[in-house]
């Protein structure tokens, strides 16, 4: 499929320069440079009409062929929503631009390369949201149809909000309709104004359960589910029926507040669980402010009873390469977690087309990528995005949750010569498991890598500080690279049988591998390995650690498996342990206590913290371990 090269501007409100590079096919890159616009105030639907569309009424992502082209932009509306609606009336049209445009036209069809069901010619515009009332108001179908627009100019498509796969279809002049979901840049800036007829439309779509729960034995908990409103009313009221697996089915009437055409979460309580283990978890919603939803069907979720909660450390795999001009943006973001998480962030660089890449790796992290720079956050694909302005939210998400099992490495040299390493595993699980689908995977890492050259593109301050690199050229010679993969092993799936089968609750299981060092390796004293513990079922990584790698072994890896950690989120002490905790307390770096807490749990609420840096004393059953958290 054809795609030509795309210039993205991206606004971020609060942000007074923000760049970023995408890779649509092969090497074609698509630039993003920042947009400042005013969005015009739009009118909000009366009793009887909704604005359906994708977006949000803030345009804030602008995508053009990097010339003035021809271009369309549409919105598909699948049968699931168009017989919501059917019968009911399109009697407006408003499209989101983000720069002034020539012969504009909006339009409805069946197919995007078919004919218009209708169309109207508009002219000439400005950026902004402009609203188009059709001489010949649409007649929904109970089928799919698009709703959509064309125009010339540059950089005027403009995109915002959630991104959702029917809202980025895009056509240029001389190309094929594709439809650009994979890039992240939010739903087109498309609304249609439906005339109800007086009728109450009910209808949620794109419900989502979180797709792992987790809780202790014997502790009641939630399952936050997600929906997408496209009714006329607000929904205050939704009865799901839900199903655990071993267990009987129950029914829940859970109170809401979800605006027409919104997005919302609540949470449907679940009752305690008497037995660790892994369950599936089965919803579905039967009703909509007290009236059957016709559109109820079974969404999926598994909950994890956990016997014992372990320390997790979270893994940001990051997509780079010294061509990159905009992957410094990376390389600071790394760098600030690195600083500000020490304990449980690890961060690696997965270059590709440059002289430091590991080709099975890199191919491999393809399928997780959407450009560069870009990361993703524990192979979850929910959590991909920008590896400065998006890895700290997505780390503290990972952190707010217990991992499966608890994991601890060690290891080193073999012997002097320093041509091999060996290292051990032991991997505790907190439930137990059959037909198992775990595995390992080693990772190498280099820090403080020399001899290339690195293309900067926030020299001379032009896109704005980062991280000091705005004073460096824009071309750095020599530039000094850290978290470099040097390998993985023994593929970057992990390796077969390295976990069994049969896992036993809080019986330990041990692994042990040597691997080679590259060739390549400039410093094997600044060498680190990192494990992870790969979901051989959904590819997430559970839980990981690392080491130091550079000392040489006397005999066997011996690992050490009590271990506390601490997270600070959203005013709570999230305390993950493998031995018993007797007490916490909490000081201001001043040295004002502001908690102590005997016989904690494993979240602890703090009120009304203020920002600053916070020493955390946990006394445990083998001593005090001191944290430093920042709020």
């Amino acid at each position: 499929m054809k795609k030509t090269l795309l210039s993205t501007l991206i606004c971020l409100l609060g942000i007074s320069s923000l760049f970023a590079q995408f890779n649509a096919l092969g090497r074609k890159e698509i630039a993003a440079s920042p947009i400042m616009q005013e969005n015009t105030k739009l009118t909000a639907a009366v009793a009887g009409q909704i604005y359906f569309g994708y977006c949000d009424d803030e345009i804030t992502t602008a995508v053009s062929a990097g010339s003035t082209t021809k271009s369309s932009a549409a919105i598909h509306v699948p049968t699931t929503l168009s017989r919501l609606y059917a019968g009911k009336k399109i009697t407006k049209i408003r499209i989101g631009l983000t720069a002034s445009s020539t012969n504009v036209s909006v339009w409805i069809r069946s197919a995007l390369d078919g004919t218009n069901a209708v169309s109207q010619t508009v002219g000439n515009l400005k950026e902004g949201w402009t609203e188009v009332t059709l001489s010949t108001p649409f007649t929904i179908p109970a089928s799919n149809f698009y709703i959509g627009y064309t125009a010339t100019g540059d950089n005027q498509i403009g995109f915002s909000g959630k991104t959702a796969f029917n809202g980025c279809w895009l056509w240029y002049d001389g190309g094929e309709w594709s439809n650009y979901y994979g890039y992240k840049w939010g739903s087109l800036c498309i609304q249609a104004l439906i005339d109800t007829q007086g009728e109450t439309i009910l209808g949620i779509v794109d419900e989502k359960l979180q797709e792992i729960a987790q809780s202790k034995v014997g502790e009641n908990f939630t399952v936050p589910c997600s929906v997408t409103s496209y009714s006329s009313v607000e929904i205050t009221s939704v009865k799901v029926s839900c199903r655990v697996s071993g267990h009987a089915s129950f029914d829940r009437i859970i109170e809401t507040s979800i605006a027409p055409m919104k997005s919302g979460v609540f949470q449907i309580p679940v009752d305690a669980i008497t037995k660790s283990g892994l369950y599936n978890f089965t919803v579905s919603i039967k009703e909509i402010n007290g009236k059957t939803n016709a559109n109820s069907y079974n969404l999926q979720s598994e909950i994890r009873i956990l016997s014992q909660i372990f320390p997790r450390k979270v893994v940001m795999e990051e997509f780079t390469g010294t061509w990159c001009p905009w992957c410094i943006r990376g390389v600071v973001g790394m760098a600030i977690m690195k600083e500000k998480y020490p304990d449980n962030y690890i961060g690696v660089a997965v270059h590709a087309d440059d002289p430091i890449t590991v080709e099975d790796y890199s191919s491999y992290m393809s399928n997780y990528k959407h450009g560069y720079p870009s990361m993703v956050v524990n192979r979850k694909h929910s959590l991909e995005g920008d590896p400065l302005y998006d890895v700290e939210a997505f780390y503290l998400s990972e952190m707010a949750m217990p991992p499966v099992a608890g994991i601890r490495l060690s290891g080193g040299f073999v012997n002097a010569s320093q041509n091999e390493i060996t290292v051990k595993t032991v991997t505790t699980f907190s439930v137990p498991v059959t037909k198992a689908n775990y595995k390992l995977a080693y990772v190498l890492i280099e820090n403080q890598v020399t001899g290339y050259d690195q293309a900067n593109a926030y020299a001379g301050n032009y896109n704005g500080p980062m991280g000091g690199f705005e004073n460096k050229p824009g071309t750095i010679p020599n530039m000094v690279h850290n978290d470099v993969a040097r390998g993985i092993y023994s593929s970057p799936t992990g390796i077969d049988g390295s976990i069994p089968a049969t896992i036993v609750e809080l019986t330990p299981i041990e692994h042990t591998y040597k691997f080679p060092v590259p060739r390549d390796v400039q410093h094997k004293n600044r060498l680190e390995v990192a494990v992870f513990l790969l979901n051989g079922e959904t590819g997430v990584i559970e839980n990981a650690d690392i080491i130091d790698a550079h000392d040489i072994m006397t005999g066997s890896p011996t690992v050490v498996t009590g271990d506390i950690s601490v997270v600070l989120h959203d005013n709570l002490l999230f305390i993950h342990a493998s031995l018993p905790v007797e007490q916490v307390d909490m000081y201001h770096v001043s040295g004002k206590k502001v908690l102590s807490r005997n016989n904690a749990g494993n979240i602890i609420p703090l009120g009304r913290l203020s920002a600053g840096v916070y020493i955390v004393n946990v006394f445990a059953s083998d001593g005090i371990h001191t944290f430093k958290v920042i709020k």
